[in-house]
């Protein structure tokens, strides 16, 4: 049973201490700032990027727009020239300076030599006891390592033969690290070592474990860096290698091609245009200096309103990061394709970012982007408001139409519906700049206005289809579609659940149809919670037989177990649920669900056995490892797994009493039944004293609200059924 109990503590992961408060805050608003620092800079490359005529037309790495003479001869020293010889000169491999001392390795092994022949003769000391040894083993004087009590143990339990193996092997697994590296170890080298290559020479011994952990140990303990980089003298070679670059003369003739259409543009591109004075007119600063002005009030008020408004998205950098990455390469896109459009820029699919982000987000995020990037497109082509507004109407059609996108048609519905918005707000602003059209004039203007609406849409339509579920993975979230099709029986994990467990998968259709019920009446996601029920307790697969949901007509194993081992049994499936869940690339949503729907519950009939059992009992070692719900959802899974275990157990066992329609209760069973109303009540106000529900954001008002949804479910299920005895004909 020892063994046992070992076997079970070592597969226990070793969690490491929570980050204060204050520290996880403080990166939260850092990374909250970077985050608004891009959204800024987007907006503001947005504006100022590509203007026709202007600086930004040349960029680096990029095909060149035009084609470019010098317009008179120019000789001058060219600094990209010069800076590009110098560095090459400077990262000659050359120039590395190196310290070598070839005594370190010898007198590391000759200590590791004595250390071990000192750790034998203590093994070998017969005068002392087993006591002495172990304590003249972690005292012994050595600078190099310090041998704690459990390592000390290990070695005094290796009997003589297995400790000679050990001790030869050390030595020549120290000879074999300094063989590999020539004698000369750096830095990255011993690195190399610890990581990689002592962990795999010991693997192909025939060590035991501990003897492998101690040989490992002793090693590395002594492995010393004696080959270092002289900082000084590299440096100072380097210098000397720069300065030795004379400056670069470049002479540009007169009519002298500089750059053609098409060519890359690279840095002496820029210099010579500079240098020639062929470079195209910059833009000016105060042009650039609005911009950035512009882009930095709609960079604030866009985060101001996620932070107030949309805290769940953003307080999740990882979401909010993927949101304000879209929004910037939108905008950057729109930027390269709105100059080709000509006078039909509506046709640019802006549509797509709005579907996008009402499914994996909500409508208000989307909304707001929506607003955001229908400004700025607004402003990129010189302040024309009837194009925002023909944008954002788009928009806003499409997240109306696409707020509930549980099916493929929806997409369609919403790219439609921009197409119809779209058409709809360009005739408007047709009809009241030019009132007087010609009967021809309107219907050619009408069909190319629909023709371009219907690009929009049919582009939106497709775009949003593609990449959407791109956009969720990335931000971590997961979608309406995504749930529904992770529902679906023929998804791995619930065959393997419903194949391997089938009492644990209809145990799971209960509590999602529990979940389901107080999820509506409170007005939280039914259908995540649903499929959350069913992927809670897949973790049972992997000792179904352990839970009595799946014993049915066995004995139960838990009789010949000690009371901590069937502990850790029990707390394992939400162990092995977390990571068969991440192994299947199930979203994080449905992860957390898995690893919360304990919370850090005590299991009291383990618990209470092992108190009667044993003298000292750590309670920790009987509760799950949590963490407890931190959402609504997370919170109603926990109250309806819960519920509805509890309440099957005590129907199964005749626990169950009736409630009377005058309020009376008839006993169902033998003493100690209670009535659902009073079992449901019992269980939430449990988990609400033993503190499990301290971090969800649920009332006491929305408590009740999931109790009633509780009772009435299990009502349809447990109420009293008709005697339909058949009459005796005679």
């Amino acid at each position: 049973m020892n063994m046992t109990r070992r076997r079970w503590l070592a597969s226990i992961p070793r969690l490491r201490p929570l980050r204060p408060l204050q520290a996880v805050s403080s990166r939260l608003r850092t990374t909250l700032l970077l985050e608004g620092l891009l959204l800024f800079v987007g907006i503001w490359a947005a504006l100022t990027l590509s203007l026709p005529g202007e600086y930004g037309r040349f960029e680096v790495g990029q095909p060149s727009p035009l084609s470019i003479w010098a317009p008179e001869e120019v000789v001058y020293t060219s600094e990209v020239l010069t800076a590009e010889r110098q560095a090459q000169a400077e990262n000659s491999p050359d120039n590395l300076v190196y310290l070598y001392d070839p005594q370190i390795p010898v007198q590391q092994r000759q200590a590791l030599a004595a250390l071990l022949d000192t750790i034998s003769g203590v093994r070998e000391n017969p005068a002392a006891s087993r006591a002495d040894k172990l304590a003249q083993l972690v005292a012994l004087p050595n600078a190099t390592l310090q041998i704690n009590e459990a390592q000390a143990d290990d070695i005094l339990s290796l009997d003589d033969e297995r400790w000679e193996q050990l001790r030869g092997q050390t030595l020549a697994l120290y000879d074999r690290a300094i063989e590999r590296y020539d004698y000369a170890l750096d830095e990255r080298a011993l690195i190399q070592l610890r990581e990689r290559w002592l962990s795999y020479w010991l693997a192909t011994t025939s060590l035991s474990p501990t003897q492998r952990e101690l040989a490992r140990f002793f090693t590395e303990s002594f492995l010393r860096v004696n080959r270092t980089l002289d900082e000084a003298a590299t440096t100072e070679r380097r210098q000397r290698a720069r300065d030795s670059v004379p400056p670069q003369q470049v002479r540009v003739l007169a009519g002298e091609s500089i750059v053609r259409v098409g060519e890359i543009v690279t840095p002496e591109t820029i210099e010579k245009l500079q240098r020639t004075g062929a470079m195209p007119r910059p833009l000016s600063w105060p042009g650039i200096v609005g911009r950035g002005v512009l882009a930095g009030l709609m960079a604030v008020g866009f985060m101001a309103y996620a932070l107030t408004f949309e805290r769940r998205v953003s307080l999740k950098p990882r979401s909010l990061l993927v949101v304000i990455s879209v929004i910037v390469a939108t905008l950057l896109a729109a930027r390269l394709l709105l100059p080709a459009a000509g006078q039909w820029p509506f046709a640019f699919p802006l549509a797509t970012v709005a579907i996008i982000f009402a499914v994996v987000f909500n409508g208000r995020l989307s909304l707001a982007a929506s607003l955001l990037m229908s400004c700025v497109i607004g402003v990129m082509e010189n302040n024309a408001l009837p194009l925002a507004l023909t944008m954002f109407a788009a928009c806003v059609v499409a997240v109306l139409a696409a707020r509930s996108a549980d099916r493929m048609l929806t997409f369609v519905f919403a790219g439609l519906g921009a197409a119809v918005a779209v058409s709809a707000a360009q005739l408007a602003f047709r009809l009241i700049d030019q009132p007087d059209f010609a009967e021809g004039a309107v219907s050619g203007v009408l069909l190319t206005t629909l023709l371009f609406a219907g690009m929009h849409g049919g582009l939106a339509t497709i775009l949003s289809l593609g990449v959407f579920n791109l956009v969720s993975r990335a931000a971590g979230q997961v979608t309406p579609l995504q749930l529904m099709e992770l529902a679906h029986p023929s998804r791995p994990l619930l065959r393997k659940l419903i194949r391997e467990a089938p009492g644990t998968y209809y145990h799971s259709v209960a509590v999602g149809n529990l979940a389901e019920a107080a999820a509506e009446a409170v007005d939280a996601d039914a259908l995540l919670l649903r499929v959350a029920a069913y992927y809670h307790d897949i973790g049972k697969t992997i000792r179904p037989y352990f839970f009595t949901d799946n014993q049915m007509g066995r004995e139960n194993v838990h009789n010949d177990l000690d009371p901590f081992t069937s502990a850790q049994i029990i707390i394992d499936h939400v162990r092995e649920g977390v990571k068969m869940a991440r192994a299947a690339g199930l979203p994080d949503q449905i992860v957390d669900f898995i690893s919360t729907h304990h919370g850090t519950g005590l299991i009291k009939h383990f618990y209470q056995q092992a108190l009667q059992n044993e003298d000292a009992v750590r309670e920790a070692d009987y509760r799950y490892p949590g963490p407890r719900p931190r959402t609504r959802e997370q919170a109603i899974l926990m109250l309806a797994d819960s519920v509805e275990a509890t309440v099957r157990s005590k129907a199964q066992n005749g626990k169950l009493a009736a409630s009377r329609s005058d309020g009376a209760t008839r006993q169902v069973g033998p003493g100690g039944a209670q009535t659902l109303e009073e079992l449901v009540q019992t269980i939430i106000e449990a988990r609400v004293r033993e503190g499990e529900l301290d971090e969800a954001p649920l009332t006491m008002h929305e408590l009740a609200l999931i109790r009633q949804a509780f009772v009435t479910s299990l009502q349809s299920i447990y109420h009293p059924r008709v005697d339909y005895t058949p009459a005796v004909v005679r």
